[in-house]
């Protein structure tokens, strides 16, 4: 399913830029880059084992680094090894056995809960199972509520696919730029989901996938007194809970109205159940302030021209210090993807493809990594593997169009030109919000085939979409240079008035008043 505005803008992905530029001096690596090509034929391999929990188990850890194997072993379980699958939660429920789905969840809680290795298992399936907000699954927790009516499991799978139905409502989009009537929709399905999550708790405590659901709920509400409680009753039932501690962490986020200091609170009394519990390790690479301190770097990106040497070395000292200190022991996937955002939009992409092969390693559904890393595979000189990889993903996800872009993407690294400008056109086509890849296909067109016909056409959609676009104006204005075309006086005018005292937008100024000039 395609990310609206595609998944390149949704998360702020930088173009990058050739893979010469994109490759830190050998001074600068993390890692001994000796290491950087065996783990990638390593990952490939890995990522060949059709079952997803042996794939999870065979894949390398990040070069240079020994994660604990209890640890990594403890997530993919986490993540793949349901105790009971969707599709046999579905066959028991149509067919009239909610009773006995109710029983073999009720296995995966184990007694005491502080048995070593045992833990989160029913939050895993959970997670695994009911964390969707499609119609399709709401269809079928209702059946399994109608059927077992006094079931707490029925009850906080069905509190958790409210929320879901929720956050599908809201969007990714930031507050000002989402309609009040997804706020109303958004807010009908959390209390839908309140409901059903506290009747859970109240008729069995020990359903322990409700609290972090609540703790979630509470975050999209802006609750934290819901959130406060939520935690306190469920470490109170199962004090050595990760997904509890994880959700706990997330909304004290400081972008949540938390702290820092919050957040290093909860990490530290998480880790001394740790032994019990070694999924609670993966919280250490979060205690400096979770994905939005990893993310909102303000260093120049190290390809830049303003980039002094000083700016370079104290980009790559802050990308070693988290590689070596945050993530010395495996962390969950959003970390990982938060990484991967942060050092490809500062154009160390070796780091980035890592970062992002490891997300692919614990997700459950890969595709959107997949897509990502298609691009930062591309872009760092691995042709072929990008290529296969968006040929892949076409096949798997035909009707999405981020997978036209992976695939587009990647023959444009190729050099095929006209094979990629055919994938991006489609991907418009069938995503005509897509900004990201709309100024892709503009720079394909203006910049490398100069077919400015079609790139005249390419840059009236962008700019229809995005009046703002500084790099839209300048597609226009070269169009009129080159071809030419009327208009390239206004056109400049134009872009003077919008950016001409913008500080981050002068190296484009500065092309533009040498267009006049000629």
């Amino acid at each position: 399913m395609a990310i609206a505005g595609g998944v390149c803008q949704a998360q702020g992905l930088a173009p990058a830029p050739p893979a010469a530029q994109a490759t830190p001096p050998p001074s600068r690596w993390p890692f001994n880059r000796n290491l950087y090509r065996p783990f990638l034929e390593a990952a490939r391999a890995a990522e060949q084992i059709s079952d997803p929990l042996q794939r999870c188990l065979a894949y390398p850890d990040l070069p240079g680094v020994n994660w604990t194997k209890a640890v990594t072993a403890a997530y993919c379980h986490y993540q793949f090894d349901p105790v009971v699958s969707l599709a046999e939660a579905r066959d028991l429920i149509e067919h009239g056995k909610a009773a006995e789905l109710d029983r073999r969840l009720g296995k995966a809680r184990p007694a005491p809960l502080s048995t070593l290795g045992a833990h989160d298992r029913l939050e895993g399936t959970y997670f695994t199972d009911f964390d969707d907000g499609s119609d399709d699954l709401r269809a079928l927790l209702d059946a399994w509520k109608k059927q077992s009516p006094h079931s707490a499991y029925a009850l906080a799978a069905s509190g958790m696919a409210y929320a879901a139905m929720a956050q599908k409502q809201r969007g990714a989009e930031v507050a000002s730029r989402t309609s009040p009537a997804s706020f109303e929709a958004m807010s009908r399905l959390l209390t839908l989901a309140r409901a059903d999550l506290d009747e859970a708790i109240k008729r069995d405590p020990k359903v322990t996938p409700a609290y972090s659901s609540m703790i979630y709920v509470a975050g999209l509400e802006g609750d934290r007194a819901y959130a406060a409680h939520a935690g306190e009753q469920g470490l109170a039932n199962d004090p050595a809970n990760y997904s509890i501690y994880a959700n706990l962490v997330w909304i004290n986020q400081p972008k949540w109205g938390g702290s820092v200091e919050a957040m290093q609170r909860l990490v530290s009394d998480a880790q001394a159940h740790a032994d019990q519990n070694p999924l609670l390790r993966l919280l250490l690479s979060q205690r400096t302030g979770g994905d939005e301190a990893i993310e909102d770097c303000n260093c120049v990106r190290v390809d830049d021209p303003r980039a002094s040497p000083t700016a370079q070395k104290d980009f790559y000292a802050a990308a070693k210090n988290v590689y070596q200190q945050l993530f010395d022991e495996a962390a969950p996937r959003l970390m990982l993807r938060s990484a991967a955002v942060s050092t490809r939009n500062h154009h160390a992409l070796p780091l980035s493809l890592i970062y992002r092969s490891e997300e692919i390693r614990f997700s459950r559904d890969a595709i959107e990594p997949r897509i990502l890393r298609a691009l930062d595979l591309a872009d760092s000189g691995q042709q072929e593997w990008a290529l296969a990889e968006g040929k892949a993903l076409v096949s798997l996800r035909p009707q999405d169009p981020d997978a036209y872009v992976a695939r587009g993407m990647a023959y444009r690294a190729s050099g095929d030109v006209k094979q990629a400008a055919d994938d991006l056109e489609e991907a418009v086509r069938r995503n005509p919000s897509d900004g990201w890849t709309l100024n892709a296909l503009c720079h394909l067109y203006v910049d490398e085939t100069h077919d400015w016909d079609k790139g005249w056409a390419a840059t009236n959609k962008l700019l229809q979409l995005r009046p703002d676009s500084a790099s839209g104006w300048f597609y226009r204005a070269t169009i009129q240079k080159e071809q030419p075309r009327e208009g390239l006086d206004q056109t400049i005018a134009d872009f003077m008035a919008k950016f001409g005292g913008d500080p981050n937008k002068q190296e484009l100024v500065a092309h533009m008043q040498a267009m006049k000039q000629r």
